[in-house]
């Protein structure tokens, strides 16, 4: 596997540890659901300054929202009250109330439902529901901050779209060169149409992170310049159990993909906070070898985790002939 893309974030913000990250890295990410424009910016500047400094000419990678819900602006906790409300809104002080811009979630969601937030580490079940608010209890309790994802098992929220983040974002990238933009939430291809008048001929990444997706791999295939296996969302919608029988799907079909594949969503997720791999990441990381990816995609581990120079050191040991 050839194509390392680490996600940039606060716990990687030390040039000295960016230089060691950009020996190894084929690809930076950057979350723009996360970044304003202002931050974004600075981040593009400190990825082109470090190309000069490490002579590395790595891609800059885009991770566009897409058809992707999240939530807005929201007091980080380490749990949830017993109850909370959704609003339709953008912002929210209060951890018992979770703002949610989407208008289709709470025209799409009845009492009983169950919403899945931040790769399922919180679930809610619906207890009632109004024009713009959703009273919810806490069915499984989990931290939860700003930007992060929201889910159905049984229906995607949003279609196909470049929401205004997103139209920013690639402005505000038009500068730079090498830059990559990946969609997520593709269902079809046809987001190709979409991303492709706003990007032109930059590398256009296909995010598989929904179960529709999985029957028209050959068309995101012909349309896309590269897929990424996104396990996060992906388990969320169609949940844990499936997991395994989407991947063992999705390797089934990596021989007759004509473009780079790789694997993300926790690869390395015990080094969030450990300064070694579990055993089963590193069989996992030979199994998806042998099977056929070209790469993967670290998130957490790198962004915010409190090893991330661990994590260099275990890559750079991994990557060694």
């Amino acid at each position: 596997m050839h194509n390392l893309v680490l996600t940039c974030g606060p716990a990687c913000e030390n040039n000295d540890l960016l230089l060691r990250m950009a020996a190894i890295a084929t690809g930076f990410r950057l979350n723009v659901a996360h970044l304003s424009d202002e931050k974004l910016t600075a981040w593009l500047e400190r990825l082109q300054n470090l190309r000069l400094e490490s002579g590395r000419n790595f891609s800059i990678i885009l991770d566009l929202q897409g058809a992707k819900v999240r939530i807005g602006q929201y007091p980080a906790v380490a749990s949830l009250p017993a109850r909370v409300e959704l609003f339709r809104g953008e912002v929210s002080d209060s951890c018992e109330r979770i703002p949610v811009p989407a208008a289709s979630v709470f025209t799409q969601t009845s009492a009983g439902d169950l919403l899945i937030l931040n790769d399922r580490r919180v679930i809610l079940r619906v207890v009632g529901t109004s024009a713009d608010v959703l009273r919810a209890e806490v069915i499984q309790n989990g931290p939860l901050s700003s930007g992060k994802g929201l889910n159905s098992s049984d229906r995607v929220f949003e279609l196909a779209r470049a929401t205004e983040g997103d139209r920013q974002a690639i402005e505000c990238s038009r500068s730079f060169d090498n830059v990559a933009y990946a969609v997520s939430f593709v269902a079809d291809g046809c987001e190709s149409e979409i991303f492709r008048a706003l990007v032109g001929t930059s590398q256009l990444i296909a995010k598989i992170e929904q179960r529709r997706a999985m029957q028209n791999l050959a068309y995101i295939d012909e349309k896309f310049d590269e897929l990424w296996f996104c396990r996060g969302d992906l388990g969320a919608e169609a949940g844990l159990k499936e997991l395994g029988r989407l991947q063992q799907q999705f390797v089934a079909e990596l021989s007759g993909l004509r473009k780079p594949a790789l694997i993300a969503g926790e690869v390395l997720g015990s080094m969030v906070s450990s300064a070694f791999p579990s055993r089963a990441e590193i069989v996992q990381l030979y199994d998806c070898a042998q099977a056929g990816f070209s790469g993967l995609v670290l998130s957490d581990e790198t962004a915010c985790g409190s090893q991330v120079m661990a994590v260099v050191d275990f890559l750079e040991y991994w990557l060694r002939d």
